[in-house]
């Protein structure tokens, strides 16, 4: 773990970026994701979980880039969400610490990676999120349709549109965080494409954006 100065200087850093996308954050928050960010760069020395190694790249790019996914969801009610390809926890796990109220599982097919997100849960003392050690395709019918599902960096689009849509509720939508200008698939009828929600980056000012789909049934 970090000095402590580095740890007060990295807790203002995420608690500043996470305010300009309207995300705050208390401070056993704040501490969750110091303890995130220290378990990540430990396991990360083992096994590959992340190409990013520096602190506050780390925070930008993963952690606060995935709370930028609370701009696309309603925190108003309790929702089941979905996190497809999570790899080391990201967007699903950073979404459920700043919302604990959202029912989340995250779906990963690295037994590697699924480890090291068992192991972080046990450390962050957070019991009702389930890691499903599988690949999307594997999920079965029976498998409960999701309000929320999320995918960052996961597959090409029209890969996971066809593998993700079917397992949406009624009302679901899911949500692909992208780069601008983003490929932009061809749509079948059974495909709606809300309009994206574009954001920066706070400190890189980097262009992002949310791209949002629901299924007709």
């Amino acid at each position: 773990m970090p000095a402590h100065q580095d740890l007060s200087r990295l807790s203002r850093l995420l608690a500043t970026g996470a305010d300009e996308l309207g995300c705050a954050l208390t401070d056993f928050q704040l501490d969750q994701f110091l303890i995130y960010l220290s378990e990540l760069k430990e396991w990360n020395q083992r096994i590959n979980l992340t190409a990013i190694t520096e602190d506050e790249e780390i925070i930008e790019k993963h952690f606060i880039d995935s709370l930028a996914g609370l701009k696309a969801i309603d925190r108003s009610k309790s929702q089941q969400l979905l996190d497809i390809g999570t790899g080391a926890g990201f967007p699903g796990l950073p979404l459920k610490i700043a919302f604990p109220g959202l029912r989340v599982t995250l779906l990963e097919a690295s037994q590697k990676k699924a480890a090291f997100l068992y192991h972080l849960m046990g450390r962050l003392h957070i019991v009702d999120t389930p890691v499903l050690n599988q690949r999307l395709e594997k999920l079965a019918d029976k498998t409960p349709l999701y309000d929320l599902i999320v995918a960052r960096a996961f597959a090409k689009k029209e890969v996971v549109l066809k593998k993700a849509l079917p397992l949406l509720s009624l009302t679901g939508k899911l949500i692909l965080y992208q780069g601008i200008p983003a490929f932009v698939a061809p749509l079948d009828e059974k495909i709606i494409m809300e309009p994206a929600i574009q954001y920066r980056l706070p400190f890189s000012k980097t262009p992002r954006q949310l791209e949002i789909f629901r299924r007709v049934f």
